[in-house]
C-alpha cells in the first residue's frame, strides 16, 4: 500500500472516531436538557401592577395573544 492510501485510511478512521464522540456528546447534552418530571408552576406574583386581575384584563390578554379566524 502506498503512503497516501495509508494516510487516507488513518484519516478516515480518525474522522469516524470523532463522529462517534460527537454523537455521544449530543446524547449526553440532550439527556441533560430534558425537563425533569416535576412540573413547576409559574408565578405571576408582581406581574400586574395595582390591585386584582379583572375579567376585562383577561379578555384583553386573550385578544392580544390569540388572533381571530378572519386574520388567518
Amino acid at each position: 500500500m502506498s503512503k497516501a492510501l495509508l494516510d487516507t485510511e488513518r484519516f478516515l478512521k480518525r474522522l469516524d472516531t470523532m463522529q462517534r464522540q460527537l454523537e455521544f456528546l449530543k446524547r449526553a447534552l440532550v439527556r441533560g436538557i430534558q425537563p425533569t418530571r416535576r412540573i413547576q408552576k409559574a408565578s405571576l406574583y408582581g406581574s400586574v401592577k395595582g390591585g386584582d386581575v379583572t375579567e376585562e384584563m383577561i379578555k384583553e390578554a386573550k385578544r392580544s395573544l390569540f388572533r381571530e379566524l378572519k386574520d388567518i
